[in-house]
């Protein structure tokens, strides 16, 4: 469920957190009515607002690491890119000075390559289908290409060392790509989000006691902050799948039309 709510487009995330946000909180604020006329009634009238800050400051504690996190992979997701863009980059630029036909058949490879990741390897991702297991058409083609040819030239010797370690480098932006593409806010995680939510949402019903308009607009003001905060972790925390903030391939595809 979460899963497909983090594929959806942003209005939609915005609009199912938030109605559950408010849902949450009124059913809490009925069931807090029902409970008032229960003898327990009594005892919840004592609770005090001091309870209010240590669970505030528990769900903001966990919220700021979630979101530490999801900035730092979003920031990561978008480096990646880069680097699998800069060793291609690097890889053709070296190879100007190997023999015709071995440059050629590199410089094929690799647009095999972004080819591949353009029409298979991207859209995979966003499905969450995708995985290491996988082999990328073009890459290991064009490793072969580089450590079949022959260097007669400490240039050309040189350049092919390069080259290599340039497609290596693709293959390892590659792979960072698709692990950090897996690294997800877990269900557990986001259950302790949502619990702490309702315990903060029923401590502010049951202080507000009797004065069920101050605990509805109370409880309404703490449901607005924590899905708005939700919205954010949700949009942002899948950069390489479909749904909310995605990292769109643009440094490979400027390679693609060069």
């Amino acid at each position: 469920m979460l899963w497909w709510l983090e594929t959806q487009e942003t209005v939609v995330i915005v609009f199912i957190v938030f109605a559950f946000c408010y849902l949450l909180a009124g059913v809490i604020l009925v069931g807090l009515a029902v409970l008032s006329r229960s003898p327990i009634a009594s005892a919840l009238h004592v609770t005090t607002p001091a309870m209010l800050t240590p669970l505030a400051v528990i769900l903001g504690l966990v919220i700021a690491f979630l979101a530490t996190r999801v900035w730092g992979n979003l920031d990561h997701a978008q480096a990646y890119v880069v680097e699998e863009a800069s060793g291609i980059r690097a890889a053709v630029l070296i190879s100007s000075v190997l023999p015709s036909d071995t440059r050629d058949a590199l410089r094929k490879e690799l647009e095999n390559y972004l080819h591949f990741v353009d029409q298979v390897d991207w859209p995979a991702m966003l499905r969450g289908q995708e995985g290491l297991r996988q082999n990328p058409t073009g890459l290991p083609e064009a490793l072969t290409t580089l450590l079949s040819f022959v260097p007669q030239q400490p240039g050309q010797q040189l350049a092919q060392s390069h080259a290599v370690v340039a497609v290596e480098q693709v293959l390892q932006a590659r792979r960072k790509r698709i692990l950090l593409s897996e690294a997800v806010i877990s269900l557990p995680q986001w259950m302790v989000i949502f619990v702490l939510d309702a315990l903060v949402l029923f401590t502010i019903g049951t202080v507000h006691g009797g004065k069920s308009t101050t605990a509805a607009v109370n409880m309404a003001l703490f449901s607005t902050a924590v899905a708005s905060c939700v919205v954010l972790l949700m949009i942002n925390d899948r950069p390489f799948n479909s749904g909310g903030i995605v990292v769109q391939p643009t440094a490979l595809h400027e390679l693609g039309s060069q």
